[in-house]
């Protein structure tokens, strides 16, 4: 199968706005690179200074990635892409760059993009292709990500990684919602739960998803299936965790209430901070209380239990 690398330089203030562009038309999960954001990741790791020298500008444009299967009506995509890229933000601001990518070349053009990443204080995602040393008290999670999303470089999918870190306790159950790659799924898993119920609509992130819940040793706890949001999926979950799109957030949050066991913590993300106030009026109204809000950049993590549930963390 054949894929297209959607590409554009843009400037900082508009690299998210560009990837809700290419999501628009069903290109995959951006990826963002740049001196600014490895300044940005190095500064958050506390290697500012360190790794990267002054020398490196954290200036410039931020390039943002996305890849879309090359099939049906993508002439159509194409031009839906840069008639939006020559409306308000961006007034031809930004040039879309099209190149094609073979699926056996796919991995060879992520990979690029790949490192090391830290999450909490005990997580740390390692790409598959990296030999990496952990220490006796990390929690190592080796991904692959294929032609899925979730790799622990975003910033929502680390701030989910956080929360699953402090609200996962041993034997609970826990339901990932939009698994991509499966990495909060293993992470949960690896953190203790009992039981992780992965689901995703994307039969290949399906597969890319059982592939690394196999290489991570958890194919006993985590049960990885195919399903439209939280249709179908039956019991009660002491977690839900979705990092998804703002707009899906707020379809799963009417769901979410039936699913959490008492004082369950619903972990959802995937959204920038002008969407906050959508996705919280819709919790709200599903019964939800938000307590607790974490920020990354522009990147939003906000954590919900049934109203009249415990506070957060307790």
């Amino acid at each position: 199968m054949e894929w297209l690398e959607l590409s554009a330089d843009a400037p900082p203030e508009l690299a998210e706005s560009v990837a809700d562009v290419f999501a628009s038309v069903g290109a995959s999960g951006a990826v963002f690179t740049g001196p600014a954001i490895t300044r940005q990741a190095a500064e958050n790791r506390g290697e500012a200074g360190v790794i990267f020298p002054d020398v490196l500008s954290s200036e410039g444009p931020v390039k943002v990635c996305a890849y879309l299967p090359l099939c049906g009506e993508v002439e159509d995509k194409l031009s839906r892409v840069r008639r939006r890229l020559l409306e308000p933000p961006f007034n031809a601001r930004v040039q879309l760059g099209v190149s094609t990518v073979q699926s056996e070349d796919w991995a060879r053009a992520w990979k690029r993009h790949y490192r090391v990443e830290r999450a909490g204080s005990r997580i740390v995602v390692v790409p598959s292709w990296i030999d990496y040393h952990p220490c006796a008290d990390e929690v190592i999670i080796r991904l692959d990500p294929g032609e899925a999303f979730g790799t622990g470089q975003h910033e929502t999918t680390r701030t989910c990684l956080q929360a699953l870190e402090e609200f996962v306790f041993p034997g609970c159950r826990v339901l990932d919602v939009g698994t991509g790659s499966g990495v909060l799924a293993i992470a949960a898993a690896k953190l203790g739960a009992g039981f992780v119920k992965a689901v995703d609509i994307d039969p290949v992130a399906v597969e890319v998803a059982r592939a690394n819940v196999e290489r991570n040793g958890v194919d006993g706890s985590v049960h990885v299936a195919g399903g439209n949001l939280a249709s179908g999926v039956v019991g009660r979950f002491d977690v839900v965790v979705a990092n998804i799109l703002a707009e899906v957030v707020c379809v799963l949050s009417q769901d979410v209430p039936a699913l959490l066991a008492p004082g369950g913590a619903f972990i959802s993300s995937g959204y920038v901070k002008a969407s906050v106030p959508q996705v919280v009026g819709a919790l709200e109204s599903a019964g939800h209380e938000v307590v607790r809000r974490v920020q990354e950049g522009d990147w939003v993590t906000l954590i919900s239990r049934s109203r009249g549930g415990p506070a957060a963390g307790a």
